[in-house]
């Protein structure tokens, strides 16, 4: 698993994640989340489009951030990418009505 953290704009993280997700890797993604939330941001995007294989473990992360971005009052997008199977662990588990998905990476507020 790769993971990026970049700040695309004040108060905006976004953590872009590429290989597999899953029991192995879920609690790095996990860690990196919590700890970015912590930060309070107003905006967290976690871009999966990178990601070549999510499993449940990573669907539990997803959906763990969400709780911990509600909490914070942080608006959390996740880009799922085009891959099928990322986008069918997401349906499957239905995590897909429970996360906010986005089609492509928000762009910055301007200055």
């Amino acid at each position: 698993m790769r993971l990026r953290t970049t700040w695309p704009a004040p108060h905006t993280v976004l953590i872009t994640a590429g290989g597999a997700l899953d029991t192995a890797t879920a609690g790095a993604l996990g860690a990196l989340v919590s700890d970015r939330l912590w930060a309070v941001p107003e905006r967290l995007t976690l871009d999966l489009s990178e990601v070549d294989f999510l499993g449940v473990a990573g669907v539990q992360v997803l959906l763990h951030a969400t709780l911990q971005a509600e909490q914070n009052g942080t608006e959390l997008l996740v880009i799922p990418g085009t891959n099928p199977m990322v986008r069918r662990a997401l349906r499957v588990t239905e995590a897909d009505r429970r996360l906010t998905l986005s089609a492509r990476r928000p762009e910055p507020a301007p200055a």
